[in-house]
């Protein structure tokens, strides 16, 4: 494979499971991958899987002070970008907060995309290129509070996961709103359920998704193949889309209820601005 379009896509949490399924479909379509993730052998693996150009960047999304030298090492790899996926996420049982006191599952699920978007804007907008975040579906009167995905009372667990992908595709709607002058497109991505990635594989104790739920799967035929959500990224990606549009496995629906109000969103980007300034280089 080689880079025969000419443009560059980043992936983040791109060296397994459908990070990686999703670059590699990117290089099969002629981009050059810069594959982001914590693990340098895995990195490694994934890269001689795609084509000319594409390279392995290690960062640790914790730790925002690291995201901010990984946007740095993207721009001078790729001063025009093209596509930034920001698909790294996870859920995580309690536990000790980030290096910038932030709760685990809203540091890399929200905080992390918000900061990586936010320095790569220049590079972005000299491509009038597209950025999509990695989102999960969540029904259309689920509700989350400021309080409950950042502070004190911020929790880890499957609720904080749906909660932290609600605020997300949130920060898309505003993202829009503040980058669609520059000629960047924002768009949430809900690729599916599939089975047999690594997700939850970070929780404590006993977890559906890792011990009954590719057995579920399989008995009574939901979930797809990564092959198959990759594809949605690809799409999702290149072609034409609606701004701000919330892709639910792949195709256009309305965003919960929550995510179109200017109060939530609004109020959300002043935190996010807030508790992300302390780690600014």
């Amino acid at each position: 494979m080689t880079n025969t379009n000419g443009k560059t896509a980043v992936m983040t949490g791109g060296t397994s499971g459908l990070g990686e399924a999703a670059a590699v479909a990117l290089s099969g379509a002629g981009w050059r991958v810069l594959v982001v993730g914590r693990d340098a052998a895995r990195g490694a693996e994934v890269v001689k899987k795609l084509g000319s150009g594409s390279e392995f960047l290690q960062a640790d999304l914790f730790s925002l002070e690291d995201v901010r030298r990984l946007a740095g090492e993207i721009q001078r790899r790729a001063p025009k970008l093209d596509l930034l996926v920001n698909n790294a996420g996870g859920v995580f049982s309690a536990s000790e907060p980030t290096v910038d006191g932030l709760e685990r599952t809203f540091a890399l699920n929200v905080a992390a995309p918000f900061v990586l978007t936010e320095a790569l804007v220049e590079p972005l907008a000299a491509a009038r290129g597209r950025v999509v975040n990695v989102v999960t579906g969540v029904a259309n009167g689920f509700k989350a509070s400021l309080e409950q995905l950042v502070g004190p009372k911020a929790k880890g667990g499957m609720m904080a996961y749906a909660r932290n992908k609600l605020a997300l595709i949130a920060v898309t709607n505003e993202q829009q709103k503040r980058l669609g002058a520059r000629g960047i497109t924002v768009v949430a991505l809900h690729p599916g359920i599939i089975p047999t990635t690594r997700f939850g594989h970070t929780m404590t104790g006993f977890n559906p998704f890792t011990t009954i739920g590719p057995v579920m799967a399989k008995l009574f035929g939901f979930g797809i193949t990564a092959e198959k959500a990759a594809a949605r990224f690809v799409d999702v990606g290149t072609a034409p889309v609606e701004q701000a549009g919330y892709y639910y496995e792949g195709k256009l629906r309305p965003a919960p209820k929550l995510t179109l109000d200017p109060e939530f969103s609004s109020s959300l980007w002043t935190k996010l601005e807030a508790v992300t300034r302390g780690a600014a280089a």
